[in-house]
């Protein structure tokens, strides 16, 4: 009997998968990691920050080419993002217990806030990024009592870090980016890191950039790269001593084994996908369904959206899908505040963030999926769609 990843919706059943499925992660295959492999095995060195960690990290840095910029690893990104909050403030201060987060976004940003003590306060989005507003921030209610922002880059979307860094230096109050899907929107502007807040990006194997899981803190501050250090490390930095609140968050030899595979093959993924959106496109244009969808670059290229307007229902979109047993997901949710984990945080209403959890439909691109798939999926909605 086999079992459903627990955050798929059934179409079907679990004996009978969709006809396209919303992704499959394509990473590096065995002759690509045997090199990486035999360096593990020559070392025995398989975990707590070994060769291949502090190569994969080296790489990184030198792709991205920001200045002044240093990169550290992590299991994931919800450990990436938990390190930088402790690295930036410590676990949550009585006299500012309070965690500003987008309402629409993935629940790990809010649940690594409460892994540090946090209790999150979901803010309503601005409909045209997407995300968070630092301007309008600056008015809210709580911003006393606040002890940090988590800005959101949502669907990798290239991100205005200026403004928070202007954000954080008028207010006092730290800022930490969650960009989990940003490596792509990063690599084709790295001038968009300021470094002066740490920015969080994940590998996960969904990711554009994966290592089966993963992720890392980017960040000028080498003293704030050390602190995430010593909070993946159980509180220990260059020592036997526990200093500060900590877990076990460091990536292994295996996963950077293939961090370090994929960038050898980047530029041709990166071409490829370039290729695949272009593609997806024309496809959709054919069907007069051009402006409807969101692709790379825009957002990053482990995202299609279909996005809904006021003459269509997004749950009839969900319906044709359905019936041509093509996958599909809206990727937040109906909004962090309303998730039932989060009712007890419930504003009285986040209206920008509830129109574009029910507007932006999740629809299948993965690395190789194919032109009919393609087409079955674009015939679906164009049978809704006005």
């Amino acid at each position: 009997m086999s079992v459903q990843s627990p955050d798929r919706p059934a179409i079907g059943s679990a004996d009978a998968p969709p006809a396209v499925p919303i992704y499959r992660a394509l990473l590096p295959g065995a002759d690509a990691l045997l090199p990486y492999l035999r360096i593990i095995d020559a070392n025995r060195h398989y975990a707590n920050r070994g060769e291949l960690v502090r190569r994969l990290e080296t790489r990184l840095r030198e792709r991205i080419a920001a200045p002044g910029c240093a990169v550290l690893t992590a299991a994931s990104g919800t450990a990436a993002l938990q390190a930088a909050i402790l690295a930036q403030t410590g676990r949550a201060d009585p006299a500012r217990p309070f965690a500003l987060i987008a309402g629409y976004t993935f629940v790990a940003t809010a649940m690594a806030a409460e892994a540090c003590g946090y209790t999150p306060v979901f803010v309503d989005i601005d409909p045209a990024t997407w995300a968070i507003d630092p301007a309008t921030l600056r008015r809210h209610d709580r911003l006393a009592r606040t002890g940090i922002v988590l800005a959101v880059a949502p669907y990798g979307r290239p991100h205005d870090q200026q403004a928070w860094v202007d954000f954080a230096s008028s207010t006092g109050v730290p800022v930490v980016i969650d960009a989990a899907a940003s490596f792509e929107a990063l690599m084709q502007n790295p001038a968009t890191l300021t470094g002066t807040v740490p920015v969080v990006l994940s590998f996960h194997a969904t990711k554009a950039f994966a290592t089966g899981e993963g992720g890392a803190v980017i960040w000028s501050d080498i003293e704030g790269l050390k602190r995430c250090a010593r909070a993946m490390n159980f509180g220990f930095l260059y020592s036997r001593e526990s200093r500060a609140a900590g877990f076990n968050g460091k990536m292994s030899e295996y996963h950077a084994a293939i961090g370090l595979a994929a960038l050898d093959g980047w530029d041709a993924t990166a071409a490829a996908s370039a290729r695949l959106a272009a593609r997806y496109r024309a496809i959709a244009m054919r069907a007069g369904l051009g402006d409807r969808l969101i692709l790379a670059p825009e957002i990053a290229s482990n995202y299609a959206l279909f996005r809904a307007d006021s003459r269509s229902d997004p749950l009839a979109s969900c319906a044709c899908l359905e019936a041509a047993a093509i996958e599909h997901r809206f990727w937040y949710g109906p909004g962090l505040h309303r998730e039932p984990y989060f009712a007890a945080h419930r504003p009285a209403a986040l209206p920008a963030t509830e129109a574009c959890a029910a507007a932006l439909l999740g629809i299948p691109v993965f690395p190789d999926i194919d032109e009919p798939a393609i087409e079955r999926i674009i015939a679906a909605l164009a049978r809704t769609a006005p």
